[in-house]
């Protein structure tokens, strides 16, 4: 369905916010967890701008803003909340496992190492240079906007204040939602099957890693800053232990990553706790 001038309700307001009398499209997805989802798509007229947004059960995930008459903000709406209904649908997504990301500079949300669903920014031209979020800010409120609204927690917003490592990190400490940033590599056949530092037998196909001083059990969120790309490992060795890496990703985890024919990337790091 493609929404019309006709369509659309008019209002006049001094802040943009939803007002009574917008034109809503609604999508009822299916149940997860047992929490109903519904997107909806909201379009009205501020001033000399449409605006539209995109809700998941009445959370607002994004807003477009485009020339009033042009559609484009309502197109850009529409077109992500019939996305949205689909990845909601898809069950073969685990919605717990969306992670934010981004290709390029369009934000984007993976799951197991794929991208499943991918936003155009808002109009910078509509905006504040500091009211433009970055792709990857951009996808972390989408994807925590999905995440609280079908009943899982949000990932921490800690990930945005990322700090150099130094070359020396055996006596750093850290704690939930911890964030930094460094070389990371990978390591795989060699080790196969080998006994890891926590006594398990290593599986380079799994999400796991190597560090030199977090708690074995730990879910670390690891992103490609080149790429983009990003999952979610557990720390269940010790290393790296040549120059100044900060971590070393079982084979599976470079994959996803995409880095595994250049061998070493620079990545961001958060702590999500130990389990």
């Amino acid at each position: 369905m493609k929404l019309s001038k006709s369509s659309l309700a008019i209002a006049t307001m001094i802040a943009v916010v939803p007002v009574t009398g917008l034109t809503a499209l609604k999508a009822d997805a299916a149940s997860v967890a047992g929490i109903a989802s519904e997107v909806e798509a909201s379009v009205w007229q501020d001033g000399n701008a449409e605006v539209a947004t995109v809700t998941l059960n009445g959370k607002e995930l994004v807003s477009f803003k485009a020339e009033a008459g042009a559609g484009a903000a309502a197109e850009k709406a529409e077109d992500l909340a019939a996305k949205l209904k689909e990845l909601l649908e898809d069950k073969h997504v685990n919605l717990n496992e969306l992670l934010p990301a981004r290709a390029g500079n369009v934000a984007a949300i993976q799951c197991a190492g794929n991208t499943v669903l991918s936003v155009e920014p808002p109009d910078s031209s509509k905006h504040l240079p500091d009211e433009l979020p970055s792709p990857i800010e951009l996808s972390w409120k989408i994807v925590n906007g999905i995440r609280t609204a079908l009943g899982s927690p949000a990932l921490p917003a800690s990930f945005f204040k990322i700090e150099a490592v130094p070359e020396e990190t055996s006596s750093r400490t850290y704690s939930q939602d911890s964030a930094f940033s460094g070389q990371a590599s990978w390591y795989g056949p060699r080790f196969h099957g080998r006994r890891t530092a926590d006594g398990h037998r290593f599986d380079q196909d799994k999400l796991t890693a190597a560090h030199r001083s977090l708690p074995f059990g730990t879910k670390l969120l690891v992103m490609n800053r080149k790429t983009g790309n990003s999952c979610v490992v557990e720390i269940n060795d010790r290393g790296p232990f040549v120059g100044n890496r900060i971590i070393d990703l079982s084979r599976g985890a470079a994959r996803q990553l995409n880095m595994i024919s250049s061998g070493v990337a620079v990545v961001d790091c958060l702590v999500l706790g130990n389990e």
